[in-house]
């Protein structure tokens, strides 16, 4: 099949002066397309400009970056608006498309052109905060109501898919999470005394309070690290908190690495850590299962639903030293469970989800539902 995927935000950026990268081929959406292909179909990716790599790479399949336009209202980091796509899409000839979102401005064009060859992949479970929620609210009482009706809707968590269904009548009860590609993700049924952080070192994020826990934990395991991947705004003082607790060899900073680099780390440590207070579905989690590495988490992300229910990890509402203890003593139980569940993060698992969505959409089947 010829499959057109609009996904114009390829990676998160805090704010709208998007922070350029070498290379996009980390990225999620790059390797879910590159599946698509390897199974023999054609992806065809649209996303915006303003993510375009500095390195001038060389892609397997074709990848179309367009300008967006009025970027102070359609901010190109939460709400781009790719201004070129109607001429565009006229010029493809595909079988279905996929398009992020249902509060998109992209998405909103090709359910009103494009309803019988559409899927929205949905992630939002939760009404957008800005402007006190109102232009979220009216978005989806009204024009998600009205221009979206018997477009497939396809969640990407049990969130998602429950708060989409207040406003959209076709959604699918196939999930599709984040994906991620298990040939290059290897795993470690070993692991050793270690628990990794990956993430972003910013507020939102929490370290601090990863820090404080692991402080609180190695009083009475002093033979345990804890590694921390990645870089941000707060990494000066997460440094400096690290070096007054005086754990300077039991808390290493690595800084920003690649997947290639992060791979060997995630995979032999006890667990993932993650203590956000405001995350949709965080491929990072995807990526520590499908390493065998269980999670240690706060219930906000979206991922947390089938880790509490396929016993993936531990789900705390606030990180303490007990929950590091009770990881160790379980772990070789949720190692075995990540094992078991990692067929279903895998890219390969949701191309194949999403042709027999695509596959449902161009017959117009909805017996699944009926």
């Amino acid at each position: 099949m010829r499959i057109v995927v609009i996904n114009p935000i390829l990676y998160t950026n805090e704010t709208a002066n998007i922070k350029k990268v070498k290379s996009i081929k980390d990225t999620m959406i790059y390797h879910l397309c590159l599946e698509m292909k390897n199974q023999g179909h054609t992806p065809i990716l649209i996303t915006a400009e303003d993510y375009k790599p500095i390195l001038n790479e060389e892609y397997p399949f074709q990848i179309l970056f367009l300008k967006t336009t009025l970027k102070k209202i359609f901010r190109p980091n939460c709400f781009p608006y790719l201004s070129n796509l109607k001429m565009v899409l006229k010029k493809i000839n595909f079988d279905f498309l996929i398009s992020s979102e249902v509060f998109s401005m992209n998405s909103l064009y090709v359910s009103m052109h494009y309803k019988r060859k559409t899927i929205i992949w949905h992630e939002l479970a939760k009404h957008n905060r800005m402007m006190k929620k109102i232009p979220s609210k009216i978005w989806y009482n009204i024009v998600a109501r009205l221009c979206f009706r018997n477009t497939r809707i396809v969640a990407r968590s049990e969130n998602a898919k429950k708060f989409i269904k207040n406003y959209c009548n076709n959604v699918s009860n196939t999930i599709i999470d984040h994906g991620v590609d298990l040939e290059e993700f290897t795993f470690s049924l070993e692991k050793d005394k270690q628990f990794a952080v990956v993430s972003q070192l910013i507020k939102r994020k929490h370290i601090e309070g990863i820090i404080k826990s692991f402080s609180d934990f190695i009083i009475t395991n002093k033979n345990y690290k804890l590694i921390i991947i990645g870089s941000g705004v707060e990494e000066k003082k997460l440094k400096k908190m690290r070096d007054e607790l005086q754990l300077t060899k039991q808390i290493v900073f690595k800084g920003q690495l690649t997947h290639k680099e992060i791979i060997p780390i995630l995979a032999k440590s006890k667990a993932l850590i993650i203590n956000t207070e405001k995350d949709n579905s965080m491929l990072s989690i995807v990526e520590s299962i499908a390493t065998c590495t269980p999670i240690i988490t706060t219930p906000v992300p979206y991922n947390c639903s089938y880790i509490m229910k396929n016993d993936l990890g531990i789900i705390t509402t606030k990180l303490k030293a007990e929950d590091y203890i009770k990881m160790i003593e379980k772990n070789d139980s949720f190692v075995n469970n990540c094992y078991n569940y990692r067929e279903k993060v895998s890219n390969t698992y949701h191309v194949k989800q999403f042709i027999q969505e695509g596959n449902r959409v161009i017959n117009n089947d909805l017996s699944e539902e009926l």
